[in-house]
């Protein structure tokens, strides 16, 4: 709890010893009400925007797409990290399930994996080899040992996931595809595109529409995996359609969408293609396409998209329109400011939307199964 002060200045008017509300009160309530119900933020601040003439319909024919990594909450994955962690892991499960163990390997498997990061520091590749045949030596033996004591009929399903885990590990080699970089995250993607300051990203792939010219968050959505850019075409514009309402004109990518998947109406401009016989309109909306580059390093470093917090591909997916809504919700509160009226509109909105995502099952077009 925050100091008496804080409290007084929240408004308090007695001392309180204890939290408000549980920590996990806001994960429950997120996982409650889903993705679908949190795209209704986004969805107002878009409907907000256009009411109070902050942004037209024909803007909204217009959209710039993109995609970019939302990194996960994890450290760094080397293979000695995580050959050490799955020992600790796999020794706090067994003494939580009171396994007695023949030996815990804790102690002389820090030692090898400090030893592998000191060799492959020093180039001493062939010595860093041995450190990491030693870790997957111990992390089988565990394995070994818990399965030897614990059958599968008593094993819970939290230690029978762990050691499916920490085998895969073991199994896995530097050549493989779709490795195991996280014991807490299994679905963690290494994802390249391409940036000399950062070669690799761990996380997930998202995609996000903006209006051409606004730079309004009109889709945000998750692309499970490491797709190619070109098939989360169809997908982020049908979501695009959903959330405004209005049928797309044009759409305007970078060449990383080339071959994409989209059959739908609307012109896709892909960066560098036909700019010769563009008019001069086609041309200024073009130069508009590298706009949502800033938005999203804007995203990233105020909206929380730069480091996803949330468990899961669930906690992926939510936080990623969230960011979006969080963006449209400052641009909106700056643009409205000194409206008159406005506020209170903006409040009457917001509150009916709370009560929707609170109570969801009083509405009749909106409900959790």
């Amino acid at each position: 709890m925050e100091n008496p002060y804080w409290q007084y200045f929240c408004g308090y008017t007695h001392l309180q010893h204890e939290c408000p509300i549980h920590p996990t009160t806001m994960t429950k309530w997120r996982n409650r009400v889903g993705e679908a119900k949190l795209n209704e933020l986004l969805k107002q601040t878009i409907e907000v925007a256009v009411k109070h003439h902050r942004l037209s319909e024909r803007e909204l024919t217009h959209v710039n797409v993109d995609t970019t990594v939302q990194e996960k909450n994890i450290t760094h994955p080397t293979d000695s990290k995580l050959l050490y962690r799955s020992i600790v892991k796999l020794v706090r499960a067994a003494k939580g399930r009171d396994i007695v163990l023949r030996q815990s390997y804790v102690r002389v498997g820090k030692r090898a994996a400090v030893k592998a990061g000191r060799y492959a520091h020093a180039k001493q590749f062939k010595r860093m080899r041995r450190s990491l045949r030693q870790l997957r030596t111990y992390v089988g033996r565990l394995v070994r040992d818990i399965e030897r004591k614990a059958p599968p009929s008593s094993r819970d399903e939290e230690l029978s996931m762990l050691l499916g885990r920490c085998q895969r590990l073991i199994d896995q080699r530097p050549s493989d595809s779709n490795k195991l970089y996280s014991l807490h995250e299994p679905e963690v993607c290494c994802i390249s595109k391409g940036k000399a300051h950062r070669r690799y990203e761990f996380g997930q792939k998202v995609a996000l529409a903006t209006t051409n010219r606004g730079n309004w968050f009109v889709a945000a959505m998750l692309c499970e995996g490491n797709p190619y850019d070109g098939h989360t075409l169809n997908a982020t514009l049908c979501r695009v359609e959903s959330n405004t309402g209005v049928a797309l004109t044009d759409a305007y990518v970078d060449k990383g969408y080339r071959g994409h998947d989209y059959e739908g109406e609307a012109a896709v401009h892909i960066a560098g293609r036909g700019s010769k016989r563009a008019t001069r309109v086609q041309r200024k909306r073009r130069k508009r396409r590298s706009a949502i580059e800033p938005k999203i390093g804007h995203a990233k470093s105020e909206s929380r998209l730069g480091r996803c917090y949330l468990k899961g591909l669930a906690g992926d997916a939510i936080n990623v329109v969230l960011a979006a809504a969080g963006a449209n919700f400052r641009k909106l509160l700056r643009l409205l400011r000194c409206a008159r009226g406005v506020e209170q509109t903006f409040q009457l909105n917001f509150a009916w939307l709370w009560h929707l995502l609170r109570w969801p099952n009083h509405h009749p077009r909106f409900k959790i199964a």
